[in-house]
């Protein structure tokens, strides 16, 4: 995936680790602040995007002050609040996709040995 960032350019993504996935797709909510979505899209630009200009962080500890870091490497750079936002759903749909649903779950138990049975 890439995504494109005014002053930045066409940056290559990468979905980052499971448990990095599902840090930020937990902290995803239809209700929030338009602030903490600025936070929360800039971090997950962040995370995804193979750029060495942005922050990286290898475990989300404090979301709030790694989310602060990566909005002021965004913003700094001239990137408009209205592009991180949308690039940054698109980086957080990515990492949703790549948590195991239910049903791929269920469907790996059903690939699991059965004990044997004495006949």
């Amino acid at each position: 995936m890439q995504i494109n960032l005014q002053n930045l350019g066409t940056l290559e993504c990468s979905t980052p680790a499971l448990s990095t996935c599902f840090d930020i797709v937990s902290q995803w909510s239809d209700n929030q602040s338009r602030s903490a979505m600025g936070r929360l899209c800039a971090m997950a630009i962040c995370l995804c995007a193979d750029d060495a200009r942005l922050p990286k962080q290898r475990h989300l500890v404090n979301t709030a002050d790694y989310g602060s870091k990566c909005l002021d490497a965004l913003l700094g750079a001239g990137v408009p609040v209205g592009q991180i936002l949308e690039c940054g759903m698109t980086c957080i749909t990515v990492m949703a996709a790549a948590l195991p649903s239910a049903d791929e779950v269920d469907e790996t138990e059903n690939f699991t040995e059965q004990p044997e049975q004495d006949d």
